[in-house]
């Protein structure tokens, strides 16, 4: 038993199941799909033998990740891009969730899939993240509406089971996301004011330094 029998296992079952959900770009173990407004990664997260032993599973162990990025906020940083397509990680996005495992486990982390040694239970794991796909596409749905994501980022703290990766409320970050955020949804009040506190923050002097350049990194 080795990670390579899971990669094939996610191929045969779970990239079939979010191709006909419109994700079009894969690896062994992450799946984009690509809008003009936004980006949805599902990520298979595997560990290396020292976070396996410190965890108390094995290396083919597997925790599921979702990301969104919405591309009407400005990255801080270059995103990834291979073969003309951007390929960020989960890591990178702005808002983030895990999935949990709905099966038995002894793990203190219920975000982990723990298989096996001879991976007996690989296939009812595999078959307990298809069942939580629904789940998860409706997490990227909701992200799909500008309005709902500005309303999260000025109403709603993070949240590690359901929602976060956007920063405690108030920050530098919530306050960047939330000024691009108020610019997509043509709120120039909002955007300025929070643009401006994420200019005082001095967090982001290498992406700018007014309001004006701020608004321009959007145009």
């Amino acid at each position: 038993m080795d990670s390579k029998v899971v990669n094939r296992e996610i191929k045969k079952y779970i990239w079939p199941a979010l191709k006909a959900e419109g994700f079009d770009t894969f690896t062994s173990r992450v799946a984009w799909r690509h809008t003009t407004e936004r980006i949805d990664v599902i990520e298979f997260q595997s560990f290396n033998k020292y976070n396996a032993d410190v965890i108390g599973t094995t290396t083919f162990s597997f925790a599921v990740r979702l990301g969104c990025i919405p591309l009407y906020i400005p990255p801080q940083w270059p995103l990834p891009v291979k073969n003309g397509v951007l390929i960020p990680s989960e890591a990178a996005c702005y808002f983030r969730r895990s999935l949990v495992c709905s099966l038995h486990s002894s793990l203190g982390d219920k975000c982990i899939w723990p298989i096996d040694a001879e991976g007996k239970n690989l296939h009812w794991s595999i078959q307990d993240v298809l069942n939580q796909l629904p789940e998860a596409l409706s997490w990227f749905q909701r992200l799909s509406s500008r309005h709902e994501v500005l309303r999260v980022l000025t109403e709603e703290d993070e949240n590690m089971q359901l929602l976060w990766g956007m920063g405690r409320n108030p920050s530098p970050i919530r306050s960047y996301l939330t000024g691009y955020a108020a610019l997509a949804n043509g709120d120039q009040e909002l955007a300025k004011a929070n643009l401006n506190e994420a200019i005082e923050s001095k967090c982001f002097i290498n992406l700018f330094s007014s309001v004006e350049g701020a608004i321009n990194r959007a145009v």
